[in-house]
């Protein structure tokens, strides 16, 4: 049987983050930044690249005309993105405005990751070699409704097992006109006024 120093060993998670930097950023201050993220035990650190001068540099709507460095560091040690933008601003003396640290599975930064260019307009493929293969049941029909009725049937089942009703085992009665007194009409059948 193993021992806890061995589940912990096996169990070894990294952080990873995307540190964006606006403005000149030297090599020292790079050496810098990846001495000061040795506390958080640094994994991995890599300089992606550097954007262009931008007018209005995305993710960072108060710094204009500059160029951005970005860094993907990956971290041994839980940290937050807010934790690592206030400890590398106070530690690099860079101003907030100038320092962003996301995390890449953000929507934003999904967003930002460069796409396979495609030929032609997507309408015009009759195939549509783009979509993901779904099956229709799984949305809709009468399986999808079935499943979908079965499933309410459940919950409301377990929403009454837990308020304490019974819940009667089998159903004899399968429609509302199933049952003896709802086989007659509600309205009389009126008599003839003429006789």
């Amino acid at each position: 049987m193993k021992n806890f120093k061995e589940y912990l060993s096996e169990n070894k998670k990294q952080y990873n983050f995307k540190v964006k930097v606006a403005g000149d950023f030297s090599s020292e201050q790079e050496k810098k930044m990846k001495a000061c993220l040795e506390k958080y035990s640094v994994g991995g650190f890599k300089k992606v690249g550097k954007t262009p001068i931008q007018s209005l540099p995305l993710d960072f709507p108060q710094v204009k005309n500059c160029e951005v460095s970005i860094f993907e560091v990956t971290l041994d040690y839980p940290t937050t993105p807010f934790e690592l933008t206030e400890f590398l601003s106070s530690e690099l003396k860079i101003g907030k405005q100038n320092l962003v640290v996301r995390n890449p599975n953000e929507p934003g930064e999904m967003y930002q990751e460069p796409t396979e260019k495609r030929e032609g307009a997507l309408l015009n493929d009759s195939e549509y070699k783009e979509a993901e293969n779904h099956k229709f049941e799984d949305f809709y029909g009468d399986k999808y409704n079935s499943q979908f009725i079965k499933e309410l049937n459940n919950l409301l089942k377990l929403e009454r097992k837990a308020r304490g009703e019974q819940i009667p085992e089998s159903e004899t009665v399968k429609y509302n006109t199933d049952s003896e007194p709802n086989t007659k009409s509600v309205l009389k059948i009126a008599e003839d006024p003429r006789k």
